[in-house]
């Protein structure tokens, strides 16, 4: 298999969601063929062990997202972590023994674990700095893991094919953009450079809070949603039922935003696509969000973001 130089090592009844959001994000920045997460890059009938050997071999860093239950605590029986064929315990054990760099990040404020609570081959994980993810700074978790990351990661591989399908992509740029100018010129309208410098991104970086009540009875719950980007680009993380998802597919509009979240509902798992727009409207961001797929039929749900706390006081 292609090696991808970033693994993500979960528990899959801990942080879930959790890896989800960072595949998602760390995808767009670094490129999806560069970030393995088992659900997406090991196929039906594949052998599960040896795709994860194999991909752990060829990871230049191994992301352990440590959550309160990484280590698999059992009533009555020894933790998941301290038995020999626990995938997590393979996958750490073997980034450590084949010196990649092991990056533990500790999910919502889970603390570290001591090496007394680890097996002999997974205790110099406990040596290793870590960093954080929550779910209140989730973009700005990803960003400061990002630039620790950039440093360690190899170049990746460019095509001939590719050089030149980028700079024929440059030529038609070029062209297109010289007869813009010269039409916008004779019809009297803006240059591009006029129009660009007129498109200003509205303020919705940040942290975002919404109390909102979902279409099913009882069904209250605190969201957070964490926005960053440039220009038209939006990335981040939002909450769906307090776990938080990655942002796809999202822009930033003339004055609001929209994008696309994924879970999954079970029995099956069968996928619920989650599509967001919201209007900024001085500090609240108004959303509607409608739910396709699954086993029901849901009307869009209406409900209002306000900046939480770290934004409010201008960041961490």
């Amino acid at each position: 298999m292609t090696a991808t130089p970033i693994f993500i090592s979960y528990r899959r009844d801990d942080t879930a969601g959790y890896a989800r959001a960072l595949y998602d994000a760390l995808a767009a920045r670094f490129g999806a063929d560069r970030v393995f997460m088992d659900v997406d890059d090991i196929g039906a009938g594949q052998p599960f062990a040896e795709v994860l050997r194999q991909a752990v071999d060829g990871s230049s860093v191994l992301l352990v997202l440590i959550g309160p239950r990484w280590r698999g605590e059992r009533a009555g029986q020894p933790a998941r972590i301290d038995e020999a064929g626990d995938f997590v315990r393979l996958e750490v054990a073997a980034a450590l023994a084949g010196g990649a760099r092991v990056v533990p990040l500790l999910v919502d404020a889970t603390p570290m674990p001591t090496a007394a609570q680890l097996p002999p081959d997974l205790q110099a994980l406990a040596g290793r700095h870590a960093l954080q993810l929550g779910n209140a700074h989730f973009a700005a978790d990803v960003d400061r893991l990002v630039a620790a990351l950039r440093g360690d990661l190899p170049a990746p591989a460019v095509s001939r094919r590719r050089i030149a399908t980028v700079w024929l992509a440059i030529g038609a740029f070029a062209v297109g953009a010289a007869l813009w100018t010269a039409l916008g010129r004779r019809a009297g309208g803006p240059s591009p450079a006029v129009s660009a410098a007129a498109a200003v991104r509205p303020a919705i970086d940040g942290e975002w809070v919404a109390q909102v009540r979902y279409d099913w009875p009882n069904a209250d719950h605190a969201e957070r949603f964490s926005f960053a980007g440039n220009a038209d680009s939006l990335h981040g993380s939002a909450s769906f039922l307090g776990v938080p998802r990655g942002v796809l597919e999202g822009r930033v509009t003339a004055d609001g935003l929209q994008f696309v979240t994924r879970t999954s509902e079970l029995p099956g798992p069968v996928e619920l696509v989650h599509r967001y727009r919201a209007r900024l409207s001085g500090a609240e961001l108004r959303f509607v969000m409608q739910t396709e797929g699954g086993s029901s039929a849901h009307g869009p749900v209406e409900f209002v973001a306000r900046r939480g706390p770290a934004s409010a006081a201008g960041g961490r």
